[in-house]
């Protein structure tokens, strides 16, 4: 099936192309990525899959969380266990939650202290410039746990700006307040950007029974500074750090296997730094960069204010890249040292939760992009992995766009990835529900896609792939283990797979856009085909901006559809697990922005505007309506 897919996906780019040429229309402001490629490179040349939000895109939404941003883009289903601050995952094209890789500032932001899923609760979307979503296998890029896709967020701290400030606030029900300010200083040789935001919520009522709201703060602290000593070297280093207050109920194990309001708190810090120093000697096409990441996530736990343990997770990377230009070929070549180290703490009841491990990854890699002509441009890039704990591993990608016509290019890549086992897979324990299994095997994916970009008359453009993925050793989290009558994690027999058709157009005309995204996935475990959890067939949003004949007043609408899905629900013992159905939902969400003028701004937003009851996992209802009031200043 998915091979007549693909053919019918080039018949159609190819009828596009020699129906619209006459329809050339002058060439939008070229975009750059550094993403998809070691090297800057034109997304119109970038043979992947790719979605940009920019800056003016997330300043109309108003939103608050990034997940309010991401939601209904191609190929992503969101599920999170109520309201702000609780747990809330991402799945890219049918992939586990811990196969997307985010990048904060480039720095990989994973949380190996929670199964390196990264947990998009804790992330706002206050002084966020910049979201660059790629899908598709990108370990041969950037390493373990890039099978799904790479998200990319780029805050004030790597914007490059001239001197300016800002500040703004925002007040709305369930006692929700919002406040952020930044700053950035841009000199002869120098450059510095500092900013801060603060989240504070009474949050909703998650369980059905009692009437308890669950509250979120969060506070994050963003920093950098780009300094040039001198022609040849550059100098940059950021720093983000983000601590939050989650409160949350339990489960009922005992009556009703839902959740009930309980006296639940995490409190978890975040710490992310980076120092970069790129070397650019003069009169040769060569330069180089060392790079040294850190990022930590830790985090506790009480009941009932009794200490119900924690982990804590570090990840150390160091990184020396160099690059060589050839013309319109680069060649980027390098090798990076990765350590990971894990702690798990608790009370000791009938077994030892308690657990430190380490482990570390010697890589090399190489890309060469630019190969080809004025129609045709490539991308070619292979890593290997050495890790202490697992068999060595290759990854790769390769990945070529043709340009029809002016109006219609078309673009096929096939890759292959790799992620290791989490800490927590391997070495968690959880008293009474789950243990590790330290004989898992890495997983590894590889997948094919087929997509094209075309512009339609009446300033219409179209963006289309399909894609299909084959996943070897799957790890499933959550299996029932007999000798220890608890849950552990185990490798899914024979090859998991993910099939399906992503389509995106946006019309613009004058003062208005409209952009819409569709997304078709088929997603099965294993040689026995079972439907994946919590992955819906059909996903997709409806998103319109408009600026108003009234100077100054704009407004913008969305909304977003989640199909339905299947999840499972673990009622009390004796009962067996049962597989139900989640029932589809649309998620409305409205801003409104009045420019007052050149300095000041104010607007409205309004969260689940029609108030759907909804639910992303079994028992755990989803947030209510809310409407924020919100105002900034910037001088």
């Amino acid at each position: 099936m998915i091979i007549r897919t693909l053919s019918c996906a080039v018949a159609l780019a190819c009828t596009a192309g020699f129906s619209t040429t006459s329809f050339a229309q002058s060439a939008p402001v070229e975009t750059i990525t550094v993403t998809g490629s070691r090297t800057p490179l034109a997304l119109s040349k970038l043979a992947a899959s790719v979605t940009v939000l920019t800056e003016q895109d997330i300043q109309a939404s108003g939103a608050s969380q990034i997940t309010d941003l991401l939601r209904g883009l191609p190929g992503i289903s969101i599920s999170q266990s109520g309201s702000p601050g609780s747990l809330t995952e991402l799945r890219l094209r049918g992939s586990e939650t811990n196969h997307l890789l985010v990048l904060i500032d480039g720095v990989v932001a994973n949380d190996i202290s929670q199964g390196s899923l990264f947990d998009f609760a804790h992330l706002t979307a206050a002084n966020i410039v910049r979201i660059e979503l790629f899908r598709g296998a990108q370990s041969a890029l950037w390493g373990s746990g890039a099978v799904g896709g790479v998200l990319s967020i780029t805050t004030t701290a790597a914007n490059q700006s001239n001197s300016t400030m800002s500040v703004s606030a925002g007040a709305g029900n369930a006692d929700t307040y919002r406040a952020a300010a930044s700053a950035s200083f841009r000199g002869e040789q120098l450059q510095a950007n500092a900013s801060a935001s603060v989240l504070d919520t009474a949050g909703d009522n998650v369980s059905r029974l009692g009437g308890e709201r669950d509250g979120y703060e969060n506070t994050t602290l963003n920093g950098g500074i780009q300094w040039q000593p001198a022609e040849q070297h550059s100098l940059d280093a950021k720093v983000r750090f983000t601590d939050y207050t989650n409160e949350y109920d339990g489960v009922d194990y005992a009556v009703t296997g839902l959740p009930a309001d309980a006296d639940n708190v995490t409190n978890g810090e975040q710490l992310s730094a980076q120092v970069n120093w790129q070397f650019t000697p003069t009169d040769l096409p060569y330069r180089s960069v060392v790079s040294i990441h850190y990022n930590r996530n830790e985090n506790s736990n009480t009941t009932d204010g009794i200490d119900a343990g924690g982990t804590q997770g570090e990840r150390k990377q160091f990184s020396w890249t160099h690059f060589v230009a050839l013309g319109e070929t680069t060649l980027a070549v390098g090798s990076e040292y990765l350590r990971r180290e894990f702690e798990q703490s608790g009370p000791v009841s009938w077994d030892d939760p308690n657990y430190r491990g380490q482990d570390s990854t010697s890589s090399v890699f190489a890309e060469l992009t630019g190969l080809g002509n004025d129609k045709l441009n490539t991308q070619f890039s292979v890593r290997y992995d050495d890790n202490e704990r697992f068999s060595r591993a290759w990854s790769y990608r390769a990945g070529a766009r043709y340009a029809i016509t002016d109006n219609v290019k078309v673009f096929a890549s096939v890759g292959q990835a790799v992620k290791t086992p989490s800490f927590t897979e391997l070495y968690g324990y959880y008293p009474a529900t789950f243990i590790g299994n330290p004989a898992l095997l890495p997983e590894q994916s590889q997948d094919v896609e087929l997509g094209a970009d075309i512009i339609l008359p009446a300033n219409v453009t179209l963006q289309l792939s399909v894609f299909s993925t084959r996943l070897e050793d799957e790890i499933q989290g959550f299996v029932y283990d007999a000798d220890s009558g608890m849950y552990t994690a185990q490798n899914a027999f024979g090859k998991s797979r993910r099939d399906g058709v992503e389509a995106s157009a946006q019309w613009q005309y004058d003062d208005i856009s409209v952009t819409a995204h569709y997304t078709y996935l088929d997603a099965t475990q294993g040689e026995t085909e079972t439907v994946e959890l919590r992955r819906p067939n059909h996903t997709g949003s409806l998103t319109a901006r408009y600026s108003f004949p009234v100077q100054g007043l704009s407004a913008y609408i969305k909304a977003a559809y989640t199909g339905t899905r299947l999840d499972t629900f673990y009622p009390p013992w004796p009962a067996s697990a049962q597989t139900l159905h989640l029932k589809p939902y649309w998620l409305t969400t409205a801003n409104i922005d009045y420019q007052i003028d050149s300095q000041w701004q104010a607007g409205l937003r309004i969260d689940n505007a029609l108030d759907e009851s909804f639910e992303d996992i079994v028992g755990y209802q989803g947030s209510n309506r809310r409407i924020l009031a919100h105002t900034s200043y910037s001088f």
